[in-house]
């Protein structure tokens, strides 16, 4: 004697099931990417009109001990015509992927919360390496508070999306800009 078969999901009900969960399962993927976004905001918002006023800049002296711990160049203070110090400046170099990459990193006047940044000079692959002197990516640390860190490193800190491609000129970015606030708590201690 044959065994009868399950006709449940023949046919027109077979598609409509596999529609249902076609669409349950885009709908999961969309809810847990907004999820995702929602959830690291504050992170990937930074604060608005962090600026460091200048009317005099004053070079900080630096010991050869200072130079080569924090890989500092140059530190200077902002201040403004009353005598207040209005931020910090301060030029860090750091080995990238191929080359040294130049950062000044710019910080108010708390010494954690970082004005912006400017890549100085690099050397690194074209196409790749050399991005991390865009715009779209040093905009990426203004108003952030210090220390960074790339997005999935599991230490501490405000996370930066890297260049895809250039994860090592993107983290040596970074370093530079750690070595440099860094740099600032050593003086505040």
């Amino acid at each position: 004697m044959k065994k009868k078969q399950d006709l449940r999901y023949r046919g027109s009900r077979r598609l409509l099931a596999t529609l249902l969960m076609l669409a349950v399962s885009v709908g999961t993927v969309f809810a847990a990417e907004e999820w995702y976004n929602a959830a690291r905001a504050d992170y990937l918002t930074p604060a608005e009109g962090v600026t460091v006023p200048l009317s005099v800049a004053r070079a900080i002296p630096l010991t050869a001990q200072e130079k080569q711990a924090y890989r500092v160049e140059t530190a200077a203070q902002a201040e403004d015509v009353a005598g207040q110090v209005t931020g910090y400046l301060i030029i860090t170099t750091v080995r990238g992927y191929k080359s040294d990459i130049r950062v000044q990193s710019t910080f108010a006047a708390d010494g954690e919360t970082l004005a912006g940044i400017r890549v100085l000079s690099q050397n690194e692959t074209e196409y790749l390496g050399t991005r991390v002197e865009s715009v779209d990516f040093t905009s990426l640390f203004a108003g952030r508070l210090a220390p960074m860190k790339l997005w999935g490193t599991a230490t501490k800190g405000s996370p930066i999306d890297a260049i895809s491609g250039s994860t090592v000129s993107s983290q040596a970015v970074v370093d530079a800009v750690n070595h440099a606030y860094a740099y600032l708590q050593s003086r505040a201690a």
